[in-house]
């Protein structure tokens, strides 16, 4: 009889002793592929359901080692110094291994349970002294519903509190898979229209209202996390409607996640542009404004 294979899934990087996404010390888990394109993103190397190769020029030696390691040619030495042809990179990864300098970095490659529950376990001790656990993030985790569910099971079987960061752009049979096996959900609230939903990132407000409202059903814990993005979705307007759409679904808490740029950097390092480059974070005072628009009903909490 064959031997049964280990699932595996598509992983962009794993993050030792995160403190920004969820309560205490976390390993956070950023899964590769979204189906969104929000010009925000500060993890764009995720959005490709697809290896994507990153290149940061300031750690470059052109030592001509990734030259010889690239089976296709996308990877050259020109005067003594280096250049990267996207447009012929395979998303190999056999550069990132030549590279002394971490120069090359690939987002996105294969893992299993096994794999990813050991880089999990490193910081056991952290999670029991902080309250802290293991956040399932992105990229949109549900998009790899199945691979999800086995490593939520794994982290359970373990005694690892589990939270899932998601866009809530799937079908609600996407969360059935991990129902059993997470603490909590944190799902994104972009717009409080559907008009601005899909303009800003292409998605549906109606289908993360709806599985807001399924998963509160359904004995969830939910908060509705929103992004703070100063001239896209920061008007008072824009917050009474997020607050009136959600309180139909259930859910009472909510986090505020002010803009910032610590993410514009990748841009460059995947070869795309970075549109948002004038917006500055938002004072802490409009933070606080906005935060009153949904007491008293909500428990708000602003991040960062």
């Amino acid at each position: 009889m064959a031997e049964r294979q280990e699932p595996t899934g598509l992983i962009s990087s794993l993050q030792h002793f995160s403190v920004g996404d969820g309560p205490g010390i976390r390993s956070t888990i950023f899964f590769q592929g979204c189906n969104l394109h929000c010009p925000w993103c500060h993890n764009p190397e995720t959005i490709s359901p697809q290896p994507v190769l990153l290149f940061d020029p300031p750690r470059c030696t052109d030592c001509g080692l990734c030259v010889r390691a690239c089976p296709s040619g996308a990877q050259m030495l020109r005067a003594g110094r280096h250049v990267f042809a996207r447009d012929l990179c395979i998303s190999c990864g056999a550069c990132t291994a030549a590279c002394p300098a971490d120069a090359l970095r690939l987002s996105g490659r294969a893992m299993t349970v096994g794999e990813v529950l050991a880089f999990i376990e490193e910081d056991r001790d952290f999670y029991a002294a902080s309250g802290g656990g293991v956040t399932l993030s992105g990229g949109e985790p549900l998009l790899q519903a199945s691979f999800c569910a086995s490593l939520a099971a794994a982290c359970h079987r373990q005694g690892l509190p589990v939270i899932l960061d998601t866009a809530g752009q799937v079908p609600f049979a996407a969360f059935e898979q991990v129902l059993p096996y997470v603490d909590r959900f944190y799902v994104d609230l972009k717009s409080g229209s559907e008009t601005g939903y899909r303009d800003l990132c292409g998605g549906s407000l109606a289908l993360v209202l709806q599985n807001m409202a399924r998963l509160v059903a359904a004995g969830q814990a939910v908060t509705a996390r929103i992004p703070v993005i100063p001239g896209t979705n920061d008007r008072a307007s824009d917050w009474i409607q997020m607050r009136d759409v959600l309180q139909h679904t259930g859910v009472r808490e909510v986090h505020l996640l002010p803009y910032h740029r610590l993410g514009a950097g990748k841009y460059d390092a995947i070869g795309k542009p970075y549109t948002l480059w004038p917006v500055m974070p938002p004072h802490k005072e409009h933070l606080r404004a906005l935060s009153a628009i949904f007491a008293p009903d909500f428990f708000v909490t602003i991040e960062g």
